[in-house]
C-alpha cells in the first residue's frame, strides 16, 4: 500500500491518533503526514503511506486555506477556546470596518510569535512543555505570509467567520490572538477547518471511518509526479539515476522539484534541490 490519502480529520484527534488509526486500518507501519492540525481543528489532512512519505517536506511546504472563526471579549493561553482565559473585556465597541481595516493591515505581515502552546523546539523542548511547567522561554517570531485574508460573515455575537490562505508554518491561533491585540480587544480562535493544502482539497478527503486496507490512495505517487516540472534525461543517466546518482547543473538549473522523464516520456524519479545539485527522492517506474 503506497500512496496520498486524503483525510477529514475530526474534531478532538491529534494529527498523531490520525496516524496511529490509519496505521491499524491500512495494516502498515510506513505512514506519515504533511502538516499538522490542533486537536481543536477539522478538516484536511493530508497522509502519506508507503514511498510517498518521502515526499513529506515537499508538500509540507505547500500553502494552506482554511476557514474559522474569530470571536472577541477574551483571550487565553492557547490562543484559541481550548486553553485557560488569561484577558477577558466584557464592552467594547467594534465593527466591520474596523475589521475589514484590520485584516488589510495583515496582509503586510511577514512574521508572527508562535503559541507558547506548540510543538516548536528551543533548545531541546518543545514549548508546551515549557508552558506546562510554567518556565519562562524566549520566543523568536517566525517568517509567514498571508496570500489572501477576507471576512466571510457579518460580525455578529462578537465573532465574524473568516477564510485565509498563508505559507507553511503559519499559525492561525497567532492570528487570532494578534487580531485582538491590534484592536485593543482581546480575542480567540473559536473554530478552524483546514479546506486546502497546496494543490489538494478537502472536497475529495476521506472520513477516517470510510478507510481500509483496501482502500486506494486518492493520488498515487506517480499522479504527483506528472504535476511536477519535466526534464527529459539522456539515455546513459537512467541507470546513474536508478542507482541513486544526484543532478547538476549541466542538467537542469530548476529551483523547484522535478521528474526526471526518459525520451520516450518514461518517469524515472522525482527529484528535489540539494544545496548546489539535485538528489532523487522516490524512483519510478520500477
Amino acid at each position: 500500500m503506497e500512496g496520498i490519502f486524503l483525510i477529514d480529520k475530526p474534531a478532538g484527534m491529534t494529527s498523531f491518533d490520525v496516524i496511529r488509526k490509519l496505521r491499524n486500518q491500512l495494516n502498515t507501519k510506513e505512514v506519515g503526514h504533511a502538516g499538522t492540525l490542533d486537536p481543536m481543528a477539522t478538516g484536511l489532512l493530508v497522509v502519506l503511506v508507503g514511498k510517498a512519505t518521502k515526499l513529506s517536506d515537499l508538500l509540507l511546504s505547500e500553502t494552506k486555506t482554511y476557514q474559522g472563526t474569530i470571536t472577541f471579549g477574551f483571550s487565553t493561553d492557547s490562543y484559541d477556546r481550548t486553553g485557560k482565559v488569561v484577558d477577558t473585556l466584557d464592552t467594547f465597541d467594534l465593527n466591520e470596518t474596523q475589521i475589514d481595516e484590520t485584516i488589510k493591515s495583515f496582509l503586510s505581515r511577514d512574521s508572527q510569535l508562535p503559541p507558547i502552546y506548540s510543538a516548536i523546539k528551543i533548545q531541546g523542548k518543545k514549548l508546551y512543555e515549557y508552558a506546562r511547567k510554567e518556565q519562562a522561554v524566549e520566543i523568536d517570531e517566525r517568517p509567514m505570509v498571508i496570500h489572501e485574508f477576507e471576512r466571510t460573515s457579518a460580525y455578529m455575537n462578537q465573532s465574524f467567520n473568516f477564510e485565509i490562505r498563508v505559507s507553511k508554518g503559519t499559525y492561525i491561533r497567532s492570528i487570532a490572538h494578534d487580531f485582538g491585540v491590534s484592536l485593543a480587544i482581546p480575542s480567540h480562535l473559536s473554530a478552524l477547518r483546514r479546506t486546502h493544502s497546496g494543490r489538494y482539497s478537502l472536497s475529495t478527503a476521506y472520513r477516517l471511518g470510510e478507510i481500509d486496507e483496501y482502500t486506494m490512495p486518492n493520488f498515487s505517487v506517480e499522479d504527483y509526479a506528472k504535476t511536477l516540472d519535466k526534464l527529459v534525461v539522456d539515455d546513459y543517466l537512467i541507470p546513474l539515476i536508478r542507482n541513486g546518482v544526484r543532478l547538476d547543473e549541466r542538467q537542469t538549473t530548476m529551483d523547484g522539484p522535478f521528474t526526471a522523464y526518459s525520451k520516450d516520456n518514461k518517469p524515472i524519479a522525482i527529484f528535489k534541490k540539494d544545496g548546489k545539485n539535485y538528489k532523487p527522492l522516490i524512483q519510478l517506474g520500477e
